[in-house]
């Protein structure tokens, strides 16, 4: 694929939106990503448009970029988006003031390397006793929604932004950590129901400043609950701790007439949690497939009548496959689940920096040429 750009884009974020809800066949194949790595777009925005890349500059995406930098990076953001065919742009929150999470660093080997790639330091977090949550500053920490006005300003018509947040998962990486959480539930339990009530608000008081203007589409809430073979915490905490605030997210969306989307890593199949998220969180799509654990088409026969279906295409085959294995499965993929709507094509994950562009290409190409057949 020589060129990934449309020469005539056409967004329509309404449109996919009847199709994720099941209300109309798709006409097109539509594209959906929670997250294109920066190193991603900056080789396409080099090598196909021409134009130099400007970074975000933040030490993370969801700390404040060097000042005057936000809006200029979001407005190419919106430009390559659009042109590579989406509807929608997602679009992440600031934390101001927020304490810097605790990292572990080491050489980044990816063909678009960045440098240096970050870890999770799983052994503790910012907080592991009373004192520290006494000294953490709650009070000081602000969500700050410029980045969904700096799009807005620059939004084609037809096309919209989804808003991301992240709740557990944040908690589990930076707030208690991994070991942090699991020995906590035990010892301080008390402890972790505070930390888990006082983000969840914070949360939720971003997406209630951003979710009633007109230019969001979605909420495209980003929480991986698990593994591969379980997921991280027993169904029974997981219900107590995490999904009445899933729900409040949920009904949140749907009081302004939008959509709660998903991203949700892990096998949540075997021990029923997604008959919780369907059921009684009511999300309206779910992100993130991975083969080992549950195919996409699977997943769309099991549960196509009820939920849409986001992405899907696995990311170690994205990573790995070489053309003429990755095309057919890609096929494959649409032949199963564009039939009756409730889905949208894009990667299991995300396109992160260890996939070689070529591949990423390839998956835009192939959602052309099936739009091409006349297929859909």
């Amino acid at each position: 694929m020589t060129n990934p750009f449309l020469e005539s884009p056409a967004p329509n974020f309404a449109e996919l939106e009847r199709v994720l809800r099941g209300e109309q066949e798709p006409r097109r194949v539509h594209l959906v990503e929670l997250l294109i790595d920066e190193e991603v777009l900056r080789a396409i925005a080099e090598q196909h448009l021409g134009q130099a890349w400007i970074p975000w500059g933040g030490a993370q995406r969801w700390l404040p970029p060097p000042p005057g930098q936000g809006e200029r990076y979001y407005q190419q953001l919106v430009t390559l988006y659009y042109r590579l065919g989406y509807d929608y742009v997602p679009v992440s929150r600031l934390w101001l003031n927020h304490p810097a999470p605790r990292r572990r660093r080491a050489e980044d080997t990816a063909a678009l390397a960045r440098g240096e790639r970050a870890w999770v330091d799983e052994s503790r977090g910012l907080i592991s006793s009373w004192e520290e949550f006494s000294a953490f500053p709650w009070n000081e920490i602000k969500a700050d929604g410029s980045p969904c006005e700096w799009v807005a300003r620059h939004l084609p018509p037809g096309m919209k932004m989804t808003v991301q947040a992240s709740f557990f998962e944040h908690i589990l990486e930076n707030l208690l950590g991994y070991k942090g959480l699991f020995y906590l539930l035990r010892d301080e339990p008390d402890l972790v129901t505070e930390v888990f009530a006082r983000w969840g608000q914070k949360v939720y008081d971003y997406y209630a400043s951003v979710i009633g203007m007109e230019q969001v589409g979605a909420i495209f809430h980003g929480d991986d609950l698990g593994f591969k073979t379980s997921t991280f915490l027993s169904p029974k905490d997981l219900r107590r701790l995490v999904f009445p605030w899933f729900k409040k997210y949920a009904a949140l969306a749907h009081a302004h007439n939008k959509m709660f989307w998903l991203h949700c890593c892990g096998n949540i199949y075997t021990n029923g949690v997604i008959e919780d998220l369907i059921e009684e969180v009511q999300i309206d799509a779910l992100h993130s497939f991975q083969d080992v654990i549950l195919p996409v088409t699977e997943f769309k026969t099991r549960y196509g009548n009820r939920v849409a279906a986001l992405g899907g295409v696995d990311m170690d085959k994205l990573a790995r496959m070489d053309e003429a294995s990755l095309r057919p499965y890609i096929r494959s993929i649409m032949n199963t689940c564009i039939p009756g709507g409730r889905f949208a094509l894009g990667s299991g994950n995300s396109v992160a920096n260890y996939v070689p562009l070529e591949n990423y290409l390839i998956l835009l190409d192939e959602s052309r040429c099936w739009q091409a057949s006349g297929k859909v």
